[in-house]
Formats: structure tokens, C-alpha cells, sequence
């Protein structure tokens, strides 16, 4: 490595009447934390909590409370009187409106919590997520034991307003985000408690602590289940806490909803929308759906026949409803792209009224129709074709990486993976003194009797690597091959057993230098070998390619194709771990002794001119298109000193180098400058030659290791 210095959004509006639960509380937090429910269930702010003028669009005004996430900053329901205990009743509902930015500044912080307030134990809490890397909800529940932390699929803690409400039942929790339901947590493992404490904004138990910065309004809380709709009417804005329902036309329709949707009661009321031969049997919008079907069942906006834009009228996409046919397409008609495959309902789908030419013919409920592995918006952009598993595309190679192991230093326990998936190796019988400086190289090192680096594979992961049709290890070796007899520097297995296997390794005999592919899985090929021996005492790049739809592997050493005519053999059975040194199955073995860097891992079979760019060190991360080596800072100060930096690797060291002039030769200015960690920098003073007070321009250079 060298540097040189010089969709469619959808929106359905859902409104219910909120008739069928008690209100227990209703906070406005119009500049006061009275309960409007009448219930005098009334709260206090404390710490650093006012209010503010910032409300959500959808309510229009009023104000909110604002928490600046310091100690002692909360507000607390009954103070003193112990809370209201809602966790403790079979079923509740609590309903609020949040705005915050849950990363890392925010992390950990709570929304709604009750406690104890004479142990820090049990608990329940609402919040953002624990280590603050993004916008998720975080539920925890505590008491002796714990559900933990669980975090909800969508990301209400972004900044903007939203809509937040959880439905309990005897621990199983239901989440909705802006009236949508998100996901379902189970905390009913947890033994009951009977808190002391209600407090949002924070947690008030023994202490307080985890305080929120950001913005609540609207809170509140039910003492039994609301259903979906009347969720939706909350995150809607068409209905308030404890509002009438009011019906005047009885067509089943609340006039609110109607209202909400038309700005003229007239519209619906009585005239185009019903009531009909029966309650709500109009079709306003005219798609194949009563306005009663679309209010109770589709929950679709009755005024537009296609919600959600996607080309395909509700009626034809829903199966709800008295004007099914064989014609629906049974996608989500609140949703443009129900699989999420990238390519609308509408042009998968060849049914419907709004079909055009540029139709695909895929099912719009698979993403992956031909079962290929890749989604069918991804082959189309790729050119490949999405109905014929035979064809398919080349994934890009930001979307290909797996992961990625520099293997430049440790914390003490792991060394990090800096691919997208964070899949980082657990250390076994090695420390510090493993990771090591060579040739100008930071390495890890492995002494072929205990050493070895292990990652267990957990369901839904991108390991094992052998799980894909197509894949692609690169690597780094310093082995020498002769004498060690069938040991492997990368492997795949199983805990479970001895067999499946996938191992890179040393020659089984130990007789030469030669890479050894071992595949088991019940049966033969077992060992095979390369043509070349990289596995010389020297540095080498190795790279091994499996197709598993052509059927075909090929190893090629540092850039250049070695072999393609290995026999085939696919891995069926389940492997749960992925190793660098040695194999783990149902024991260690195997412990290669030598060095090994570089390490990553793509769910694609690379070409070999990417496979050659890694052979001439380039960087993973910049080839897969993320954070390449480069200058990230320059400064010159008054006196004319220069000081640049650059994003470097833990134990790496940097060849320095400057010129006057382009045409010229390079000055060696350092062979081995250490890295400083992350992101390391070099002074250049006044003085030097050339003098950067004098020089009108001046050239650096920047390589990783010595090497120009």
C-alpha cells in the first residue's frame, strides 16, 4: 500500500377508536406532567428536564419534555407513592412519542423504567440500544436472572419524531414503531417483581441513572391491550388518548378516520363511501376493497386505490376482502416492495390493472425467486437472470465481503475483524506476544503446538464461509511446509464431530512446500495439492476460489492461477466454527507453526485480476470499496512545519519518503515508522532538506512496511 500527499416511502393512515382498554394515565406535557386521564396519576421532572416547544408534525402543538441525559435528570409518576406498577397487571399498553439520536452519546439511556428503590435489581426498561450503534430500541429486563438486551428490527432514536408503543402480555411483548408493528420480544422467563418506581427519561431505583438526552410527549398508559388499530390511530395523530368514538352515519367507519383521510366529512360520510347495501360496503376509491375492508382488515387508505404506489390496486394485492380472486397477488398492500428485494410488487408481478411492459415475472414474495442466493433486484441490476438459478450475478464487492482480519494486534482476548459483520477471532493459548513485526508486516504468530485463533459460527451468520455457492479465501502465509506434517493455517468444522471438514494446510507427508486441500465430508477427495510450493519459508498470497454451481476450485499463489482441477466435493453437513492456526471440531488440533496476515473472507468467486490487486497489497477494505489507507489530515504550521497523518493498522510500521520535484528521486525520510494505532502521524520540520519553509511544493510518500 502506498499513499501519496497531494424506495418509495408508503404511508397508510390507520384510525381506530380506542374503546376497549382503561386509560391508567395520559400525560400531555403541556408545560406540566399532570395525568389528563383524571386518574391523578400526576408526575414530577427532576435534574436537567424542561419543556420545549418541539412537538411531533403529527400532533401539531402543544409541548414536549426535554431530558439532557445529565445525573438526576428523569420525571417520576406518583413520586414517593410507589410509581403505578403497570408491569405487574397481565396486560398493558404504553404509548409515547420520542425524539433522540441513540447513538453512542445516547447509549444505554431509558425511556420508561420500573424499579425498586432499594436495589438496583430488578428491572424494567425501555431505552436505546446498550452500546449506541444505532437507532434500535432496546428492551431489558432484570430480576436475578435477565432477558438481557433485545433490540427492535426498525430505528426509532434517529433524530427525528416517533411514534413508540409496546402491548404486553404475561412477558410476551409486542413493538410498534410509528403504528407498525416491529417485532416481538419474550421476557417471561423473568420471575414478577413489584416495582416502586415509574419514571421516564431514566431509571430511578437505588440510584437513578442511564438518563435520557431528548424528547418525550404524549405518554401514555393503558392497563390492557390495545389492539393494532388503535395503535395506528395514536402513531396517526387522528386520535387521542381516551378521544370518543363517534360513528354518526353508522357505517362502521369513526368519523375521525373519515375526516382525517378527506378534510370533509361529506365526502365519505354517508355519500361516496357507504353506508351502502350494508355498514361500510362502499368502495370510495373504487380498487375492490369496502372502505370497512380497508379500515379493519388491509388497515389501507380507503381515498387512493394503490396506498402504496407500487403499480398494483390494493384489491388486487390483498387477499382480505369481498372481491378476492385468483387474480391476487398476496402482497402487502402497505408495502411497494413486500420482499424487499429491491424491485416493486408491481414490476415483479405480471397481475393487475397498472401492469406495464417492464414487468420481471418474478414472484413478488421471494426475494430470491430462482433460489440462487442472490435477490432478484440484485440480478437485474447485475444483468443476470432472476428465474434461472444457472445464472448467477456478480455481486459487487462491497456486498461480497464477509469478513475481514488484518490480524495486526490484540485487546488481550480477540483480534478484530473490520469487515461489515464484525465476526472477530477469539484468541486461544495466544496473548500479545503473538502478534508480531515482520518484514515490516504486523502478523500474528503461531507456534504449532496450542495457538490459534477461533471464531464460533452462530445461526444466521456469514460463516462458515462454505455455507455459500460461491465464495473466496484470501491470505498472507510465512510457512514453511517441509517437515510439518498436515497442519492447517485455515480450516472450517464442526464441535459437534470430526466430520464434515474444510482445511489449507501443509502437505500431509510433510515432504514439500506444497498447499494441501483437505475436504471431508463422509467420504473422499481428502488431500490434494498445489502444483506450486508457496509454503517455502517466504511470503506468499494465497487466494482459494470455490464455484459451487460450476462445480470448480481454483488456488492461485500470489496473483497467478495455480490450479483449477481439483476434485469437486461440496460440504453438506453443518460447520460451526472458522479457524486461523490449527482446527477446531470436537478438539483442537492440527497447530501450524509459522505466520499468517491479511485475511479475508467474500461470499463471491473473485476474478483473478482482484485476486492479483490483493497479491499486490491492496487493502481489503479498499478493494471491497470502504476505508482505504490514505491521508487524513495535512497541517503547516506559522514557522512552516509540516504534519500529516493517515489511517494506519496497530502495530504496523510505515516507510516515509519526500521529493522537491516529481521527476526526481525520493529521500528516504524513515523505514520503519510505528504505527501510533488508528490513525498515526509524522512531523516534518523547518530545517529539513528541502526546507518546507523555502520548498514552493513538497512530495510524500507513504508505504506500509519499507518498500517504495
Amino acid at each position: 500500500m502506498k499513499l501519496f500527499l497531494f424506495y418509495s416511502l408508503s404511508i397508510s393512515l390507520i384510525i381506530s377508536a380506542i374503546t376497549h382498554a382503561e386509560l391508567v394515565g395520559y400525560w400531555k406535557f403541556d408545560g406540566d406532567f399532570t395525568d389528563s386521564s383524571g386518574n391523578g396519576n400526576d408526575g414530577e421532572l427532576f435534574g436537567g428536564s424542561s419543556y420545549s416547544d418541539s412537538v411531533p408534525d403529527t400532533l401539531g402543538n402543544g409541548q414536549s419534555v426535554a431530558f439532557d441525559g445529565t445525573v438526576g435528570t428523569y420525571g417520576s409518576i406518583n413520586h414517593g407513592e410507589g410509581g403505578i406498577a403497570i408491569t405487574t397487571v397481565p396486560s398493558y399498553t404504553v404509548s409515547m412519542w420520542v425524539q433522540a439520536d441513540g447513538t453512542i452519546d445516547n447509549a444505554d439511556d431509558r425511556i420508561f423504567s420500573e424499579a425498586i428503590s432499594t436495589d438496583n435489581n430488578p428491572l424494567f426498561n425501555m431505552g436505546t440500544k446498550d452500546n449506541g450503534a444505532d437507532g434500535t430500541v432496546d428492551l431489558y429486563v432484570r430480576n436475578g436472572a435477565q432477558t438481557g438486551h433485545q433490540y427492535s428490527n426498525g430505528e426509532a432514536f434517529d433524530g427525528a419524531w416517533h411514534h413508540l408503543a409496546w402491548v404486553d402480555n404475561d412477558g410476551i411483548l409486542d413493538l410498534y414503531i410509528d403504528g407498525v408493528f416491529d417485532k416481538q420480544f419474550d421476557h417471561s422467563a423473568i420471575g414478577a417483581f413489584t416495582p416502586d418506581t415509574t419514571t421516564i427519561g431514566g431509571i430511578l431505583r437505588a440510584s437513578d441513572c442511564c438518563n435520557f438526552t431528548g424528547n418525550i410527549d404524549d405518554l401514555a398508559i393503558w392497563d390492557e391491550a390495545l389492539s393494532e388499530n388503535d395503535i395506528a390511530a395514536l402513531a396517526s395523530g387522528a386520535m387521542s388518548p381516551g378521544s370518543p368514538s363517534e360513528d354518526d352515519d353508522e357505517d362502521g367507519l369513526p368519523d375521525a378516520w373519515e375526516e382525517k383521510l378527506v378534510d370533509n366529512l361529506e365526502d365519505l360520510n354517508g355519500l361516496g363511501a357507504g353506508p351502502g347495501p350494508g355498514a361500510g360496503t362502499g368502495d370510495f376509491d373504487g380498487d375492490g376493497l369496502t372502505d370497512l375492508d380497508e379500515y379493519e382488515e388491509t388497515k389501507t387508505d380507503p381515498t387512493k386505490a394503490d396506498t402504496d404506489g407500487d403499480e398494483l390496486e390494493d384489491g388486487v394485492e390483498t387477499d382480505t376482502g369481498t372481491y378476492v380472486s385468483a387474480t391476487n397477488t398476496g402482497t402487502d398492500p402497505r408495502n411497494a416492495d413486500t420482499d424487499g428485494d429491491g424491485l416493486t410488487d408491481g414490476v415483479e408481478t405480471n397481475t393487475g390493472t397498472l401492469v406495464d411492459n417492464d414487468d420481471t415475472g418474478t414472484d413478488p414474495n421471494n426475494a430470491d425467486t430462482d433460489g440462487d442466493g442472490y435477490d432478484d433486484g440484485g440480478e437485474i441490476a447485475e444483468g443476470t437472470n432472476p428465474m434461472d438459478s444457472k445464472d448467477p450475478p456478480a455481486p459487487t464487492l462491497g456486498d461480497s465481503l464477509v469478513a475481514y482480519w488484518p490480524l495486526d494486534g490484540t485487546d488481550g482476548a480477540s483480534t478484530p475483524d473490520l469487515g461489515p459483520n464484525r465476526y472477530d477471532l477469539n484468541l486461544v493459548s495466544m496473548d500479545t506476544s503473538n502478534f508480531v513485526n515482520d518484514e515490516g508486516r504486523a502478523v500474528a504468530s503461531f507456534d504449532g503446538v496450542s495457538t490459534m485463533l477461533v471464531h464460533n459460527n452462530e445461526e444466521d451468520e456469514e460463516l462458515p464461509i462454505n455455507q455459500f455457492d460461491f465464495y473466496t479465501i484470501s491470505l498472507w502465509v510465512k510457512i514453511t511446509g517441509a517437515g510439518q506434517n498436515d497442519l492447517r493455517f485455515f480450516s472450517e468444522g464442526s464441535t459437534a464431530t470430526g466430520d464434515p471438514l474444510f482445511n489449507l494446510g501443509t502437505k500431509n507427508n510433510g515432504a514439500d512446500n506444497t498447499v494441501d486441500l483437505y475436504l471431508r465430508d463422509g467420504g473422499t477427495p481428502n488431500h490434494q495439492f498445489s502444483v506450486g510450493e508457496p509454503l517455502d519459508g517466504e511470503w506468499h498470497h494465497l487466494a482459494y476460489t470455490y464455484d459451487g454451481i460450476a462445480q470448480k476450485i481454483q488456488l492461485f499463489i500470489d496473483g497467478v492461477l495455480d490450479k483449477d482441477d481439483w476434485i469437486f466435493k461440496a460440504l453438506t453437513s453443518p460447520l460451526d466454527t472458522t479457524t486461523i492456526g490449527g482446527i477446531l471440531r470436537a478438539a483442537p488440533s492440527h497447530w501450524v507453526n509459522g505466520l499468517v496476515d491479511d485475511v479475508s473472507l467474500w461470499k463471491a468467486v473473485l476474478p483473478q485480476d482482484h485476486v492479483t490487486d490483493l497479491a499486490n497489497g491492496m487493502d481489503p477494505l479498499g478493494l471491497a470499496g470502504g476505508s482505504q489507507f490514505r491521508i487524513t489530515d495535512v497541517t503547516r504550521d506559522s514557522e512552516g512545519n509540516i504534519t500529516f497523518s493517515w489511517n494506519s493498522r496497530i502495530n504496523a510500521s510505515y516507510g516515509i519518503w519526500v521529493k522537491a520535484d516529481l521527476m526526481g528521486e525520493w529521500e528516504e525520510l524513515d523505514d520503519g515508522f510505528p504505527s501510533e494505532g488508528e490513525t498515526t502521524g509524522f512531523e516534518y520540520p523547518v530545517g529539513s532538506s528541502p526546507d518546507p519553509a523555502v520548498s514552493r511544493k513538497l512530495f510524500f510518500r507513504v508505504t506500509q512496511g519499507d518498500s517504495l
